[in-house]
């Protein structure tokens, strides 16, 4: 396919049905559909009612009520293919996926920011984050009025203090916010071992919903640093939480070798698949981390086993389970995804990327 990165196009398929498109040449998806009639008008006026249409699906979930930070734009799943805005009590991050996206949309979004705003999300400043795919120094952006280091959002009781500019994603995991309730619900009275917990959101979720002891354990100093200070921040008792900096895979074998359990364990670590070549690798990967969770899981408690890639289906989860309990009776008592901000669309299962097993071990 000629044409430029970002360049729009008419396209057709095998059956002659015609749409407008961007092009990504060299891309796996070499087109991006953004209206399905040839040669639309996708300038200003278009982006900004795409934009507010999305935006205005986000009234209607009643989860979305509680909180100030959630998803305004989820690219192709909102019509908006390549574009993620996510708002943080009122600061608006935006993440371009690769440099077609960013070439076609960083002309448009001054529309797209105002369509947001009128579809009745509050957004005060933004900052674009770097565009995804390319090498560029943990924190570069650019923003458009105050955008501070941390800013400070709401999810139901708990408060976080977000690093929008260089935090994971777009500064905290927005897609597990209902999963997060769901094991603050699993883990009253309970103790709850968080593992690749970044910077504590099931932790403080669990503690705020009466868990007896939280344990989190990320890789990275700083997350667990954040942890604490959340679980601190939220009028937590400090003697209710550890925080452990270390590889969730040598803690599960110094947990093994020791013999300890807990009640709960939440097992939601960073992608194992980013690619469709990486996903046997990914799938043996999991498989080891659900056997040692397992094994760190009381007798009649509850493994809460997640994957976020789009190249692991439910199924493969599910295997991945089966093969791990090693003859343990585990039971799958629920199958859940991404919350209600990160809608989907039928034919596209790449954008059902969030797996969530809660099982009963």
């Amino acid at each position: 396919m000629s044409g430029a990165a970002g360049d729009v196009v008419s396209v057709a398929d095998e059956r002659g049905a015609f749409a407008t498109a961007y092009v990504e040449p060299g891309a796996p998806i070499r087109a991006r559909v953004l209206v399905r009639e040839a040669g639309a008008d996708v300038g200003d006026a278009w982006a900004r009612e795409a934009a507010r249409v999305a935006a205005g699906h986000r009234r209607l979930p009643a989860e979305l009520a509680t909180t100030d930070a959630l998803r305004a734009i989820h690219g192709e799943n909102d019509g908006l293919p390549g574009l993620t805005v996510d708002v943080y009590a009122g600061i608006a991050v935006v993440v371009f996926d690769g440099a077609a996206a960013a070439a076609f949309w960083r002309p448009r979004m001054a529309a797209v920011m105002d369509g947001v705003r009128e579809g009745g999300i509050d957004v005060s400043a933004v900052w674009t984050r770097a565009v995804r795919g390319e090498k560029r120094r943990t924190g570069t952006g650019s923003g458009t009025g105050t955008v501070p280091e941390r800013v400070v959002m709401r999810e139901g009781e708990a408060r976080f203090g977000v690093d929008v500019r260089a935090g994971q994603k777009t500064g905290f995991f927005l897609d597990q916010r209902a999963n997060r309730a769901r094991v603050a619900q699993l883990a009253r009275d309970a103790r709850l071992l968080n593992l690749c917990s970044y910077s504590g959101g099931f932790s403080v979720q669990a503690g705020l919903g009466g868990a007896a002891h939280v344990t989190s354990v990320d890789l990275a100093a700083p997350a667990i640093a954040d942890a604490e200070r959340h679980w601190r921040d939220n009028g937590l008792a400090p003697g209710r939480h550890a925080g452990v900096v270390a590889d969730a895979f040598d803690f599960l074998e110094l947990a093994r070798s020791r013999r300890e359990r807990w009640d709960v364990v939440v097992a939601d670590p960073p992608s194992f698949a980013p690619s469709e070549a990486a996903r046997p690798r990914a799938l043996a990967a999991y498989e080891r981390l659900a056997r040692l969770a397992l094994g760190a899981t009381a007798r009649g408690g509850v493994l809460v086993l997640a994957s976020c890639s789009s190249h692991v289906t439910e199924a493969d989860l599910r295997a991945v389970l089966a093969a791990a309990s090693s003859g343990r009776d585990v039971r799958v008592i629920e199958a859940r995804g991404a919350a209600a901000d990160h809608p989907t669309i039928p034919g596209f299962p790449e954008g059902r990327y969030l797996k969530l097993l809660v099982a009963a071990a």
